[in-house]
């Protein structure tokens, strides 16, 4: 909403955070609302006085500008971590929400409901310390700022009843606590959509998907946990953060726990017991644990076994099923033993006297034949997942080295804010020219919270900007379509659509665009086909456009093709995207 200023208490001796807006510069038909919601976080965040709480000092109006003193922090917003993909340990996340929800129930027992839960309103310091921000839009308990049929929040965070504009409560609040938790689980937000309405449709009738499917290691009563959190209706989920934050606890607490129990019980059987790996509650501790296990225990086996040559050769087998099917086979007796190392590798199972000379088999036969057969579709399976493994590693690289280039790229223009030599044009009377870099950002995901997962995606964004709004003029026609045209290509009109629509028709049609729009590239892993999907919107001009790009294409030629058609110093796309 305004400038937010490094500044310096002379008197007390701190640094502070001051935020400003300049009265002036607000439109007029929308002063009344920021003026209000500004001086609404300086009443509800000035009421609250809790360590995982950003602290106001002082507001304050001098002339044109209204301001407020604020404590200064130190970190990053939790919205920057989710976009880098970073995978928080069980553990890690607990302590986070812990604090989240520490801090909710004192704001809700002061009678602040603050209505806008997200990542980017909470902020990391680098001691790891929570700190909720931004009470713009907070419900005041006996206020009369808020009313009830306002859609308030941002999309993916809000609960259902503040779609429907009823009145949020502190359970709103949980609603979307219990969002950023899924989030913390699965690396993923549980309802997206292309618009408000989309997203609207999900968050009402829909059920996220089980986090289970993200991250098989997830315990069961975490996810019970996110399930009563968010629950369509406020009656259903907890009813306090307290209560939250109990349940949170102790789904934490049984799942070490379980993890705990579990251990003990794989060490007895094996070896004298040990410390666990510290890899997280839940995660990565006992599954390292039994695969290197295994290895001791196979080797046991195979001393107290009389046959020991029997045991089959597995080693083309991929590694995720190398561990069950061993089990499966240590289970079988010494004669089904015999007979499936038989077709796996035959010479082991015969007589040392027909081992020394293959022609006491006849040469040929039975044996020989399945023998081959198992060799040839062994080979076989391993050859295609090599391929498979080797492709999605050449499409997983290509994206990584988009992201290597796009981020020093962003920084680096971010800072100089040029202006792209280059005009849009809507129609033949709306053109957008001299227009300046505004906002460039980067976001890349991975397909799963593991660190060896590989990459889903990469979108460069950046807004381009005119210097004033642009005049739409055409000839009058259906409203609809144009709502549809200017939605498709992210144009946002001034005026009020419903007003334009009422006026007496005219032969033609009149109304201001914002004077910015978005330009965008996403680069989508397509690791079925081996290559990358490309979506281009409003590049050089407006419209969206598809490509499918090589992996090997993406060369540090292709990539600087890319920054100079981005900054308008070339008008041709590279040739991978013509």
């Amino acid at each position: 909403m305004g400038i937010v200023y490094e500044g310096f208490d002379p008197f007390i001796e701190r640094t502070v955070a001051i935020k400003t807006i300049q009265k002036s510069m607000i439109d007029k038909s929308e002063s009344q609302e920021i003026l209000g919601r500004f001086r609404r976080e300086a009443q509800a965040a000035g009421r609250l006085t809790h360590p995982n709480i950003v602290s106001v000092y002082e507001y304050g109006e001098d002339g044109d500008v209204a301001f407020i003193a604020m404590e200064f922090i130190v970190g990053i917003e939790l919205k920057e971590h989710f976009d880098k993909t970073i995978r928080f340990q069980i553990s890690d996340s607990a302590k986070i929400m812990t604090q989240l929800l520490d801090a909710l129930e004192y704001s809700h027992a002061r009678g602040v409901v603050h209505r806008d839960i997200k990542p980017s309103n909470i902020l990391i310091t680098t001691d790891g310390q929570v700190k909720i921000a931004d009470f713009g839009i907070a419900k005041i308990e006996s206020s009369e700022l808020t009313q009830v049929g306002t859609v308030l929040g941002t999309p993916s965070y809000m609960s259902p009843e503040q779609f429907m504009g009823q009145a949020a409560d502190r359970r709103s609040d949980i609603y979307s606590a219990g969002v950023i938790l899924y989030q913390f689980l699965t690396g993923e937000r549980p309802f997206t959509g292309s618009n408000m309405t989309m997203i609207m449709h999900k968050v009402m009738n829909q059920a996220p998907i089980p986090p289970v499917e993200f991250n098989p290691d997830i315990p069961e009563a975490l996810q019970e946990v996110v399930k009563k959190a968010m629950s369509k209706q406020p009656e259903d989920r907890f009813q306090t953060a307290a209560e939250f934050m109990k349940a949170l606890k102790l789904a934490v607490e049984s799942s070490a726990s379980a993890s705990q129990t579990s251990y003990s019980e794989a060490t007895k059987t094996s070896r004298p017991a040990q410390s666990p790996q510290k890899n997280g509650i839940g995660q990565n501790s006992i599954i390292d644990f039994n695969m290197a296990d295994f290895d001791a225990r196979l080797k046991v086996s195979q001393q107290e076994a009389d046959h020991k040559s029997a045991m089959p050769n597995f080693e083309n087998q991929p590694d995720n099923s190398l561990r069950e099917i061993n089990q499966e086979f240590l289970r079988l007796s010494p004669s089904q033993q015999n007979e499936i190392t038989a077709i796996t590798n035959p010479a082991s199972a015969l007589p040392k006297s027909m081992q020394k000379s293959p022609s006491a088999t006849g040469g040929s036969g039975l044996l020989a034949g399945l023998a081959k057969e198992a060799k040839e579709r062994i080979g076989s399976k391993q050859s295609t997942l090599q391929e498979s493994q080797a492709n999605a590693q050449r499409v997983d690289g290509a994206l990584n080295r988009i992201v290597q280039f796009l981020h020093p790229f962003i920084q680096h223009v971010n800072d100089v804010e040029p202006t792209i030599n280059r005009t849009y044009r809507f129609d033949a009377r709306t053109v957008y020219s001299n227009l300046k870099w505004r906002d460039a950002t980067i976001e890349s995901r991975k397909q799963s919270l593991s660190d060896a997962a590989l990459t889903d995606h990469v979108i460069f964004s950046v807004n381009l900007c005119a210097p004033e709004p642009v005049l739409l003029k055409r000839p009058w026609g259906p409203l609809e379509t144009l709502k549809k045209e200017l939605h498709h290509l992210r144009l946002r009109m001034i005026d009020d659509m419903e007003a334009v629509n009422k006026k007496p028709k005219q032969e033609w049609l009149e109304a201001q665009l914002a004077a910015d729009f978005p330009v965008q590239i996403k680069f989508q892993g397509n690791y079925n086909e081996s290559n990358i999907d490309v979506m281009c919107r409003n590049m050089g001009t407006f419209g969206v456009a598809v490509y499918q790009l090589d992996p090997d294409d993406v060369t540090p030629a292709f990539l600087d093709d890319i920054g100079l058609f981005l900054l308008g110093r070339t008008n041709k796309l590279p040739p991978q995207l013509r």
